[in-house]
């Protein structure tokens, strides 16, 4: 039996996994992760469902949720297919193709073809992998439209940093508002880029984890990406109810699922009263949950006094330890 070009990487990769047991767990190559690759081809196709060829007109806000996964493990990826920025109709019983790219790869490797369902979400499984950083995209054949999100395979006590983005890398909530409509970009805090860039230069993975719901995915990552920062992994709720009324039990839910699979969160960064209360209580400590902004300090987190990161960063990070990985 033939095995596809997709199955020998991973299991060659998986073999090179079994001498490096005992090692450091794998840093983050942000140099990878900041890579613009064009998209996979797509095949020239009409349209399974008929009636969605009256909604792609629209401009899509297609998203991956981003998923963090043990070495060893398999994985479900959620993608969620939609268009317009009002009424993001969702794109129904319509063809979708998954294709998947490693940092050892010269290309994209197709994955799977999958059905959206009532909900315009569509699901693949992602087999054991080796520790690294895996690019998926996820593309509509009928028009041509896609989005790509991130897949990470990390080691036990993989060493991790947590961002919230409004109020924290942005310098209010209301930045989100005016990105989202395209009409001008989020601002970022003095300092935003720097704190976060720091912590990667040590080995850190960035993890974005924010209240923002679904339909900004998208813009999001534009925007991480006109800042200048990879977009590491980033997690947004699934529903509006999420984002306004459960933000503190989203965060610490999503805390312990990201611990859960490996990841060490030493250090963590907010503004809300719901960051500081989700980092607490999550078990990241008081001395390493860092809260900025008019709740700077509550829950017994750390206050960063000033509105911006440069202060903090000479005296708070610049000296932190390097990452334990390899």
């Amino acid at each position: 039996m033939k095995m596809s070009c997709l199955t020998k990487s991973v299991a060659a990769l998986a073999i090179l996994s079994t001498f490096n047991a005992a090692a450091l767990p794998k840093c983050a190559d942000a140099t990878w992760m900041e890579i613009n690759y064009a998209k996979p081809q797509l095949p020239d196709s009409g349209y399974r469902n008929g009636l969605n060829r009256f909604i792609t007109w629209l401009p899509s806000f297609h998203m991956i949720h981003d998923v963090v996964v043990a070495t060893g493990n398999t994985a479900t990826l959620t993608a969620k297919f939609d268009y317009g920025a009002v009424a993001h109709k969702d794109l129904e019983y319509e063809t979708v193709r998954f294709y998947i790219r490693g940092e050892q790869d010269s290309q994209w490797q197709f994955l799977s073809e999958k059905v959206t369902n009532s909900d315009g979400k569509a699901f693949v499984t992602i087999p054991a992998l080796p520790a690294g950083q895996y690019r998926i995209y996820a593309g509509v054949p009928a028009d041509g439209s896609g989005t790509e999100g991130f897949v990470t395979v990390v080691d036990p006590n993989t060493p991790a940093v947590l961002f919230d983005i409004d109020g924290t890398l942005t310098l209010s909530d209301e930045e989100a508002i005016g990105d989202y409509s395209g009409i001008d970009r989020a601002d970022a805090r003095d300092g935003a880029y720097s704190l976060v860039r720091r912590y990667m230069d040590l080995g850190y993975q960035p993890l974005y984890l924010t209240a923002r719901v679904y339909w900004y995915a998208k813009g999001t990552r534009s925007w991480l990406d006109w800042l200048g920062l990879p977009e590491g992994i980033l997690r947004t709720t699934m529903s509006n109810e999420t984002s306004m009324y459960r933000t503190a039990e989203y965060k610490i839910d999503q805390i312990n699922r990201f611990k859960a699979q490996g990841l060490n969160i030493v250090r963590a960064y907010g503004n809300a009263k719901t960051d500081a209360e989700a980092f607490i209580k999550a078990g990241i400590g008081s001395q390493n949950s860092f809260t900025i902004g008019e709740d700077a300090g509550h829950f017994g987190t750390t206050a960063i006094l000033s509105d911006g990161y440069f202060d903090h960063i000479s005296q708070y990070v610049d000296d932190f330890s390097q990452a334990q990985c390899e």
